[in-house]
């Protein structure tokens, strides 16, 4: 890892019209490919009854019989796996597709930036793009498409159908030495010196210290997952917390991420199915004790999801 590796993720999500049970299967490797595609690699899995984790080299793919999610970082393109997620899946199926790219710090070493992911990605979904956020500070890019595939299907008939994103820059720097591996050192003391030993006890686990450092973890219980990635270095410090969890007021779970980490900055992505209320009312918290909102924006999709960013300085 260099001093100035890339910790900001680019994310995809697909979603079925309806589950297909062979989706999850890798005899074929057709996984290993999706992610080789990327420019990354499988390092590690856990599986469950309902889904299977895979940890990767930057970052993690989960996989369910109705969906899929990605999430890289460094300097991998996650648009090149598109072609080869659509060989694993009938692209008949496709209901919803979901790109989100956050602003990147080191976007020189990119080989690509969103308008140029865009322009690969409407040749196979008609779409649509926005941006979250002010343009000269921390935001997020998304693109979007609801496909023929989701004729009949109501994401919002799903009352847990929500996503919470943690995106986190200039962490202490008292944290950042915890996150560095000291001799003989594995996860497990990491995790217990800086807290996340803490978060869902009671899940699945499988995490991974990288060389000369940098952390990843995720876990899963059922069809829930939560994933952590670290990017521990001085300059350039990052880390992302994301789950699908559900919880009707998230306050608790935001609070105690703030702790491990003391962010200077924190971006909040809470997606979820369209219902009667505003996303994330009475769930996101406008206020985090220590810090305050810069920034909110709103976007709800024509498909049935809709996405609240909020920005926080300390």
């Amino acid at each position: 890892m260099s001093i100035e590796f890339e910790g900001p993720e680019k994310k995809l999500e697909i979603i079925l019209a309806a589950p297909d049970p062979g989706l999850r299967a890798n005899k074929d490797r057709r996984w290993n490919a999706v992610v080789n595609a990327s420019g990354a690699e499988i390092v590690s899995s856990i599986s469950g009854p309902d889904m299977d984790a895979y940890l990767l080299s930057e970052s993690s793919l989960f996989v369910w019989a109705d969906r899929v999610l990605m999430i890289t970082c460094g300097k991998t393109t996650l648009v090149k796996a598109v072609p080869e997620l659509i060989r694993a899946i009938d692209r008949d199926k496709i209901a919803f597709f979901f790109y989100e790219r956050k602003n990147l710090m080191y976007p020189q070493y990119q080989t690509s930036d969103f308008e140029a992911d865009v322009a690969v990605l409407t040749d196979l979904f008609k779409g649509k793009s926005y941006r979250l956020g002010p343009a000269n500070h921390d935001h997020v890019h998304i693109f979007y498409s609801s496909t023929p595939a989701a004729a009949g299907t109501s994401p919002a008939e799903d009352d847990e159908d929500e996503t919470l994103e943690l995106l986190m820059h200039d962490l202490d720097p008292a944290i950042l030495k915890a996150f560095i591996p000291r001799p003989g050192q594995g996860p497990e003391e990491i995790e217990a010196r800086t807290g996340i030993d803490r978060l869902y006890q009671d899940m699945q686990s499988d995490r991974f210290i990288f060389e000369p450092y940098g952390y990843s973890m995720n876990r899963i219980s059922g069809q829930y997952y939560a994933t952590i990635h670290v990017t521990p270095e001085e300059t350039g410090s990052y880390a992302s917390f994301e789950t699908n969890i559900a919880e009707p007021d998230y306050s608790r779970k935001i609070h105690q991420i703030i702790e491990i980490f003391k962010p200077g900055r924190v971006s909040l992505v809470f997606t979820e199915a369209i219902s009667e209320s505003d996303p994330g009312e009475g769930k996101v918290p406008r206020k985090i004790t220590g810090y305050r909102r810069s920034e909110k924006s709103l976007y709800e999709f024509d498909s049935g999801y809709a996405v609240l960013f909020s920005n926080f300085e300390k």
